[in-house]
């Protein structure tokens, strides 16, 4: 009994290094990748919700951003029954006024008109409507994210190739303190980044990404986010259902800082993303996530209390070891200026050791996503439908604070 229980484990232990290690040689694959230079006119769509401390130094970031190229840069917030503006709204204006190619917008606020989408889909959405002809290319990029001034021209250089229907960067959550909770949310976004890779389950992910325009038309984009929660799961599906790739590029990554998270606040985040995979129908991340990270959770946690006892189960406490070990070989690949950054290896180094239970949340998250269709998010609950549809329930009052996909 306990070489089949140690044996179960190992072989889901495996099977999720094999996934790690296709993503981490594919990077070094892909940086060595020569391309002619290609810069077309583009859009910078970011979508604001609230403010904080970071969100100025974000922007400016964005402003800064070195593009041979032209680019039109579109921030965009929304209105609100009570203020008349998110608070976002008169800081955007602020900073944005002393760049020409700077464009601040205010979108319809979804519950006051009884529109049938979410804040940020409706966002976008506004924005994707006034577009000048002349832009060739769009790319997105979220508001509680840290870019590089590189961020754009990689992100586009890529989209030459036609059979790539759109770019998307890695998302890093980079814990300001070593509070436990905000350590296993940070590996729990983090490892995604290492499942993304040359094959066909890659995904977009909303806080940065591009295509060409003339993917709104082919692949009916629009159409599919009308009655949409979000935006970027759309996205994935449109692309694939045009047989174009999902193409990562591993040095565009955005940082996100974060601090002293609650757990009632990592579970509603980490459930939520769960939820909209499930109900978006992309089966093979949501099933890989159940079957492949919460049995070896159950059996690693489930093996502890006996192991004194049966001795025979010894092998199976360094599995969160080596799970430790495989997040730090997982670091190891990232840009180097992401590694170079003040308290980056310490903080690696400490977020290792939450890895097993960043890994057994993906798989309760995956399970709950079976019995939930609602989700609150950027203060408006919903419920998903489907893929393509969603009802807004409602307002859900608490504090302001800066949204995210």
């Amino acid at each position: 009994m306990h070489t089949y229980v140690i044996a179960t484990a190992y072989f889901f232990l495996v099977v999720e290094l094999l996934m790690l290690s296709q993503s981490f040689f594919y990077a070094r694959r892909e940086r060595k990748a020569a391309r002619p230079a290609y810069t077309p006119k583009t859009a910078i769509i970011a979508p604001h919700y609230g403010w904080d401390n970071n969100t100025a130094e974000h922007v400016k970031g964005l402003l800064r951003q070195v593009y041979t190229g032209e680019h039109e840069i579109f921030f965009v917030t929304h209105q609100k029954a009570d203020s008349g503006y998110d608070i976002s709204y008169p800081h955007l204006l602020e900073i944005a006024k002393a760049h020409p190619n700077a464009h601040v917008l205010l979108a319809p606020n979804i519950v006051d008109n009884n529109l049938p989408r979410s804040q940020k889909v409706q966002n976008l959405m506004s924005v994707i409507e006034i577009l000048p002809d002349d832009i060739e290319v769009i790319a997105f990029v979220d508001a509680d994210v840290a870019i590089r001034e590189d961020w754009l021209t990689l992100l586009v250089a890529p989209l030459q190739d036609k059979n790539i229907g759109a770019t998307v960067g890695g998302r890093f959550y980079f814990p300001q303190t070593w509070n436990f909770a905000s350590l296993v949310e940070a590996i729990w976004v983090n490892f995604q980044m290492g499942l993304q890779g040359d094959h066909p389950f890659s995904m977009v992910w909303g806080g940065s990404n591009a295509f060409r325009r003339e993917l709104l038309e082919k692949a009916q984009i629009l159409q599919r986010w009308e009655h949409a929660t979000i935006e970027d799961l759309n996205t994935t599906r449109a692309v694939r259902d045009v047989k174009r790739k999902v193409h990562f590029v591993p040095d565009c990554v955005a940082i996100t800082h974060t601090a002293n998270r609650t757990w009632k606040q990592i579970f509603e985040f980490t459930n939520r993303q769960m939820i909209m995979t499930f109900h978006m129908g992309l089966w093979w991340q949501w099933f890989g996530s159940l079957i492949i990270f919460l049995p070896k959770a159950l059996l690693v946690f489930g093996a502890i209390p006996f192991l004194f006892h049966r001795q025979g189960l010894l092998p199976i406490v360094f599995i969160p070891f080596l799970e430790a070990l495989s997040y730090r070989l997982f670091c190891s690949n990232l840009p180097r200026w992401v590694r170079d950054m003040p308290k980056m290896p310490d903080t690696i180094r400490i977020s290792s050791y939450a890895t097993p239970f960043s890994m057994f949340l993906v798989g309760i998250n995956a399970l709950y996503a079976i019995f939930q269709r609602k989700i609150v998010w950027g203060g408006v609950r919903y419920a998903i439908l489907s893929a393509t549809k969603c009802r807004v329930l409602g307002p859900v009052k608490r504090k302001s604070r800066q949204g995210s996909s």
